[in-house]
């Protein structure tokens, strides 16, 4: 790894640690994520400029000069232009720039990442680094919560949801906390069964699975605790189809029983989760009848969803502008009567996604969802190594979770969310682009003998076995 690729590395894990540790300082995020999005531009210039002047020293991988692209990262770099294209289209074009430069950034994270992680002891540095200070960020928010949970780091909070008994930690809002360990959870997991992290950082990872869980419990959030359920459920899911597709089609059964009697063990234990789901219940109850009216009294998401359908039908097809949703949403505010000075997001990421981008954009953002998942689907079935695989195998269920968490919720409207999902990402997919990205593993992999290493780092038969540098 050459210097600038090491700074480069240096720049994207302060950009995700110090966003995830000091978010919920400032009511303006600009104060904190403006700085860190200029480290990560710098970088990945830095990165460009380096890569073009570089020759190739190593036939492990091409000069990375824009040849070596992440699963998924044609459709996201197309995706990108069109926010760009829609800046002139916007309603109002400056926070359209604003939003394209965002995700721009977490674009570059990803891209970053999966071409200069090529080899695992890279990326479980990474991983181990980012892991620390979350353990620390955990231990923090739960300490905190107990002694004085009006306070973060020694500063009232500007937001009230400590009132009602449930953790902000070094955020603000619950829920965004809990998805930033939500999406760590199924890498925790699948570490366990990964030699090569040694007996003390994989008896951490069990430690951190409890440590996570419980402050995403104490978080009340709902959709933290439904996105933990899915992605550790599709984490199993996919651990048992490399093992043996024959058992997939049983284990798409049991699973979801396992995850229902999970769901079912809590509503009967746990009288937070009957109040915080006894509302969802509700909903889905009315809505089942067709009450559309009475669904739309009782919370104000299914009341903001249906004013955002109608802003939708205005604009189907390119929408009002990347970040403009917040600027159009009260032209056409008419079912929510929440008390809100103003409603900035639509709690729903697949409707404000369609709001701001259009079905076009809806399509773009599926078709490079679709692209990166099949493209590490078939990189689990194929993949011989357990240390490449299971990290993907992780990914995909960060992902889940990530999703189901979307129905409610605005998580990656979060930078340091966001930054953070990049990273993993990134870290997860290197070694697919390493043996070509869409071919098996097995393909293209040479491996020598007699002790020397691998292409990835790993020694040969005769070299000390399952250690990988």
């Amino acid at each position: 790894m050459s210097k600038i690729e090491k700074l480069t590395v240096a720049t994207l894990l302060i950009a995700a640690t110090l966003s995830a540790a000091l978010y919920g300082i400032w009511e303006d995020k600009a104060t904190l994520c403006a700085p860190l999005l200029v480290l990560v531009y710098i970088a990945l210039a830095a990165w460009i400029l380096s890569s073009v002047f570089r020759r190739p020293t190593s036939d492990l991988r091409p000069p990375a000069s824009g040849s070596m692209i992440p699963p998924g990262g044609i459709m996201l770099l197309l995706f990108w232009l069109y926010s760009l294209a829609l800046i002139p289209f916007s309603v109002l074009p400056y926070e359209a720039k604003i939003s394209s430069l965002e995700f721009g950034g977490y674009l570059a994270v990803y891209w970053l990442a999966a071409n200069i992680l090529s080899r695992f002891s890279y990326r479980r540095a990474v991983w181990t680094t980012v892991f620390v200070l979350l353990v620390f960020v955990a231990l923090y928010s739960l300490v905190q919560h107990r002694i004085a949970p009006n306070l973060i780091f020694g500063m009232e909070r500007y937001t009230t949801y400590w009132e009602s008994g449930r953790l902000g930690g070094t955020y603000q809002c619950p829920n965004h906390i809990a998805h930033l360990f939500q999406m760590w959870l199924p890498f925790c997991l699948v570490f366990l069964f990964i030699p090569q992290f040694g007996w003390f950082w994989r008896i951490c990872f069990a430690y951190a699975l409890a440590l996570f869980a419980l402050l995403i419990y104490q978080t009340q959030s709902r959709a933290g605790l439904l996105g933990s359920v899915a992605a550790l459920g599709a984490t199993v899911l996919f651990l048992i189809l490399r093992k043996s597709r024959r058992a997939v089609m049983v284990s798409i059964l049991i699973v979801p029983l396992l995850v229902a009697a999970t769901l079912g063990g809590l509503w009967t234990g746990s009288a937070m989760f009957r109040t915080r789901m006894q509302p969802v219940v509700n909903v889905l109850s009315l809505a089942a009848a067709g009450d559309w009216e009475r669904v739309a009294a009782i919370d104000f998401r299914p009341q903001t969803w249906l004013d955002t359908i109608e802003m939708i039908k205005t604009r189907p097809v390119f929408g009002f502008g990347p970040g403009n949703y917040e600027l159009t949403y009260e032209d056409y505010r008419q079912r929510c009567q929440a008390v809100r000075i103003e409603t900035v997001h639509a709690h729903n990421e697949y409707l404000e996604l369609t709001a701001e981008y259009g079905l076009v954009g809806g399509a773009l953002a599926l078709w490079a969802l679709i692209s990166l998942s099949a493209t590490a689907i078939r990189f689990v079935k194929t993949s011989d190594r357990s240390y490449h695989a299971l990290p993907v195998i992780a990914l995909l269920g960060a992902l889940t979770g990530t999703a189901v968490h979307g129905f409610f919720d605005f998580e990656l409207r979060i930078f340091p969310n966001a930054i953070m999902l990049a990273l993993l990402a990134g870290c997860a997919v290197a070694p697919i682009m390493q043996t070509g990205g869409r071919r098996a593993e097995n393909g293209r992999q040479r491996t020598e003998v007699g002790g020397r290493k691998t292409e990835d780092g790993s020694e040969g038969d005769h070299g000390r076995q399952n250690r990988v540098v």
